[in-house]
C-alpha cells in the first residue's frame, strides 16, 4: 500500500519531476525544443513554474533530462553492463534495449527533429549526441576495457570496438524507420540478425582463454 507522500512508489517531488518529463517530451516532439516554452511545460506538466524551475534550470537541461530518462527506460544504464554475467548476454541485451529504443515513436521522431534543425540549432544536436548516443558509447567502452583486462576479451581499441558493435546492431532497419520505408518491424523479429552481430563481435574480440 503506498505511503503518504507517495504516488505510484514515487515520492511526492519524484512524481512531478516524472509529469515535467512526460510533459516536456510530448511538447519537444509536437512543436519542437525552440518552439516550446517553460510556461507551456509547466502548464502540460500541471506544475508551476516555481516547481519546473526548482528541478530544470531551463530548456536544454529539460531536453538533456528527457533523453537520459528514456534510455533509462530501455535500461541503457550502467546496471546494464553486469560483470557477473557472460559477454554474451551483456551483447545480446544491449543490442535488443538499444534497438528497441530506436525503433520506437519518439527516438524515431526525436532524430528527425533534430536532423530538421541541424544547421539552425545546432547545439540541440551537439545535446543530444552527449545525452544519448556519446554516453551510451562511454559506458559500453568502459565495459569492454573491464572484459579485457578481465582476460575475456582481445581488443586493441575499445572506442573502435564499442562503435563497431553499435552501429551494426542500427543495420537497415533503423534507416528505413527514420526514412518511413515500410512497416517498423517488432524488436522479436530482429533476433536472429541481432544473434549473428553478438556473434561476429565475439568472433572478433573474444579471448582463446575464455569459453
Amino acid at each position: 500500500m503506498a505511503t503518504q507522500g507517495k504516488t505510484r512508489g514515487r515520492s511526492k517531488s519524484e512524481q512531478k519531476r516524472h509529469q515535467i518529463l512526460l510533459a516536456a517530451t510530448r511538447l519537444y516532439l509536437e512543436q519542437g525544443i525552440h518552439a516550446t516554452s517553460m510556461e507551456q511545460i509547466a502548464e502540460e506538466a500541471e506544475v508551476s513554474k516555481q516547481t519546473l524551475y526548482s528541478h530544470f534550470g531551463g530548456k536544454e537541461e529539460l531536453f538533456v533530462a528527457a533523453i537520459e530518462q528514456k534510455c533509462i527506460q530501455h535500461e541503457l544504464a550502467p546496471a546494464l553492463f553486469n560483470d557477473d554475467l557472460p559477454p554474451r548476454q551483456v551483447l545480446f541485451d544491449l543490442a535488443t534495449h538499444l534497438l528497441e529504443l530506436l525503433l520506437s515513436e519518439d527516438a524515431i521522431k526525436l532524430h528527425r527533429l533534430c536532423i530538421s534543425g541541424v544547421e539552425q540549432y545546432p547545439s540541440i544536436c551537439q545535446l543530444y549526441w552527449q545525452a544519448g548516443p556519446q554516453n551510451l558509447i562511454g559506458l559500453f567502452q568502459n565495459y569492454l576495457e573491464r572484459k579485457v583486462e578481465s582476460g575475456q576479451l582481445q581488443i586493441n581499441n575499445t572506442a573502435f570496438a564499442a562503435q563497431q558493435f553499435l552501429n551494426m546492431v542500427k543495420g537497415d532497419a533503423y534507416m528505413k524507420a527514420i526514412l518511413n520505408i515500410g512497416d517498423v518491424p517488432a524488436i522479436e523479429d530482429l533476433y536472429a540478425y541481432l544473434d549473428d552481430v553478438v556473434d561476429l563481435f565475439l568472433n572478433a574480440y573474444e579471448s582463446s582463454q575464455s569459453s
